[in-house]
């Protein structure tokens, strides 16, 4: 295998109990022609000193400091400096297998696909990682991979757990300052390929721990979802492709659940619950009768029109991440 340089773009900010675990993870990967971008963005704790720490051990690893501007803003920068033919992601709270750049790799030259994905594996403090290997991979066109992720149906919208040509981002970018940059981002990244592999390999560590982006409590900025599906809808529309225009509406109605079932009822978001009912009772029937919607998705519909109520009891028990 043609070993072409890879980078990898590593955001960093106030990390300093993580960053050295997710740092090794990456230097010992059996595919060792990495460039590596450490982009502290504006740590207020020892995260920048020990990307310092780090450029100074491994020649591969390139430490840029910078102000506060959030993950976006973060992964934006580091691309800039990314001299690779392909890129990669990976937050700097997360561990990654010794073997998923190899593997990604492996599938986009065997397949001469332009972008690899594999899965992520959940993973909690303390908890032994254990990585799992393939089952099966497959190939998509750009608007077959789009629908699929779009219906949540294999992969994930997450920037990470994949490497792409790293053209693709000269001119498309993370939007700063809002959660939620890689549903905003991805489905465009996903329309400059031809082909797009997906592999079930679970080889990114998702960790999930207290205060992270996705645990933290719920603000205004977890809405920003419902405006990012408002453009991808429109996006679509104008595509003027039934099938991505249904897989749209799919995905905006999951989003109308989350925040309709996480916002909560203090008159902060009224505005956001109101829209969420809006976008459920407008699209139910059409999302209803699509064969490619997820079943829960349409449990939740049915009992959102029968008891919304009850709904919100059941939700409690359910794992979002499955």
């Amino acid at each position: 295998m043609n070993k072409e340089l890879i980078s990898i773009v590593v955001p960093v900010y106030n990390v300093e109990k993580y960053l050295d675990k997710c740092v090794k993870s990456i230097i010992n990967q059996t595919y060792d022609n990495l460039q590596i971008i450490l982009v502290d963005d504006g740590s207020k704790d020892n995260s920048g000193k020990l990307c310092d720490l780090w450029g100074q051990r491994d020649r591969r690893i390139i430490t840029k400091h910078k102000d506060n501007g959030g993950l976006s803003d973060a992964r934006n920068y580091g691309v800039k400096f990314a001299e690779g033919k392909y890129v990669m992601f990976v937050d700097s709270d997360d561990i990654i297998s010794e073997y998923i750049v190899e593997y990604l790799m492996k599938l986009i030259y065997e397949t001469n696909s332009d972008i690899s994905i594999c899965d992520p594996l959940h993973c909690y403090p303390e908890e032994n990682i254990v990585f799992e290997e393939e089952k099966f991979h497959k190939v998509f066109s750009a608007d077959e991979a789009v629908k699929e992720m779009l219906y949540q149906k294999s992969f994930l919208v997450s920037a990470c757990a994949k490497i792409y040509r790293k053209e693709y981002f000269d001119n498309i970018k993370f939007p700063v300052g809002m959660l939620f940059e890689d549903s905003a981002t991805i489905y465009k990244i996903f329309e400059c390929a031809d082909r797009i592999v997906y592999g079930d390999a679970k080889l990114y560590g998702y960790m999930h721990r207290e205060n992270s982006i996705t645990t933290k409590k719920f603000s205004k900025a977890d809405c920003d979802i419902l405006y990012i599906c408002d453009e991808i809808v429109a996006y679509m529309d104008r595509k003027k492709d039934h099938d991505l225009i249904a897989a749209s509406l799919a995905y905006q109605m999951s989003a109308a659940f989350r925040i309709y079932l996480n916002a909560p009822r203090n008159n902060q978001f009224n505005d956001e619950i109101k829209k969420s009912e809006d976008i459920i009772k407008t699209n139910s029937y059409k999302v209803l009768l699509d064969k490619n919607v997820r079943r829960k998705a349409k449990i939740a519909i049915i009992m959102f029109a029968c008891s919304k109520k009850m709904m919100i009891k059941v939700y409690k028990h359910v794992d979002r991440w499955k």
